[in-house]
């Protein structure tokens, strides 16, 4: 799983407020390169305390549309854009 920090966004939870400091793409799949779309599950997560106390606040799916998998190269720097514009999140 490839995690990256994000500018914090706030949540609230049953817990209480929580602040969500970094974004992890966790699998890519159903995509093609053939003018196909593709799907990345992606989690938003807070770091509480220590690295092991990583909680995951948010899991969902976002679809990735076939002209953004066309650009995907050795980078997933293409995917990582696109997610984090379409969650309206800053990566730092």
């Amino acid at each position: 799983m490839n995690v990256r920090p994000i500018q914090p966004i706030s949540i609230w939870t049953p817990q209480g407020e929580k602040s969500l400091t970094y974004l992890a793409l966790a699998d890519f799949f159903d995509y093609h390169f053939d003018n196909g779309a593709g799907k990345v599950t992606y989690k938003l997560i807070a770091m509480e305390g220590e690295p092991e106390a990583a909680v995951d606040y948010v899991v969902n799916n976002l679809e990735i549309p076939s002209d953004v998998i066309q650009q995907w190269g050795e980078s997933d720097d293409v995917i990582w854009d696109y997610v984090a514009t379409n969650l309206g999140l800053t990566l730092i």
